[in-house]
């Protein structure tokens, strides 16, 4: 009992240093990508650009111009840094499989971000800002929690045993 009491706090510590660390390091190259990428994907005719400090200017036609600042938190660093936790020391299995699932989970979740970003945005270029801030307050939470529960799903999913690695099993076991 006392050996996984210890196996368990560490475990919880890794997990918990390797998430700070990894925000403290990781939040600016993170936000810079998914902002590079957001612009790619919604280039409004130059009614987009990037600015600096991790903000995006939008000059919509018909509305007045406004700032979106990524925040560290807008980014998907977080939800990726805890799976990251998640797979390097609480899932068991072989670190290889471990870290194809928590790969394949990471990506889903940047996609979902950069696609809650985008669509945050272009709810503010076409609506207005105050709609922006409505969409990314209410919409925008509730699909960052349903991609970041998704992603985790998904990598416990991957972590399966394979059909032909469950007949292996034994019956009883």
């Amino acid at each position: 009992m006392r050996l996984m009491r210890v196996r368990a706090f560490t475990a919880l510590f890794l997990c918990t240093a390797v998430t700070l660390v990894g925000f403290v390091l990781l939040k600016g190259p993170m936000r810079s990508l998914e902002i590079a990428v957001v612009l790619a994907i919604l280039h409004a005719g130059g009614r987009l650009s990037e600015i600096s400090g991790y903000a995006i200017q939008a000059l919509p036609a018909h509305q007045l111009p406004f700032r979106v600042e990524v925040t560290p938190y807008c980014s998907s660093l977080v939800a990726i840094l805890a799976l990251a936790g998640i797979a390097g020391f609480v899932l068991p299995g072989p670190r290889l499989r471990r870290m194809t699932a928590f790969a394949a989970a990471a990506v889903l979740v940047v996609l979902c971000n950069i696609a809650r970003i985008a669509a945050s945005i272009w709810v503010g270029v076409r609506y207005g800002a105050g709609d922006l801030v409505l969409f990314h307050n209410w919409v925008g939470t509730l699909f960052a929690l349903a991609y970041t529960l998704l992603g985790f799903i998904f990598m416990l999913f991957l972590m399966l045993p394979k059909t032909q690695e469950r007949a292996d099993i034994p019956k009883g076991s």
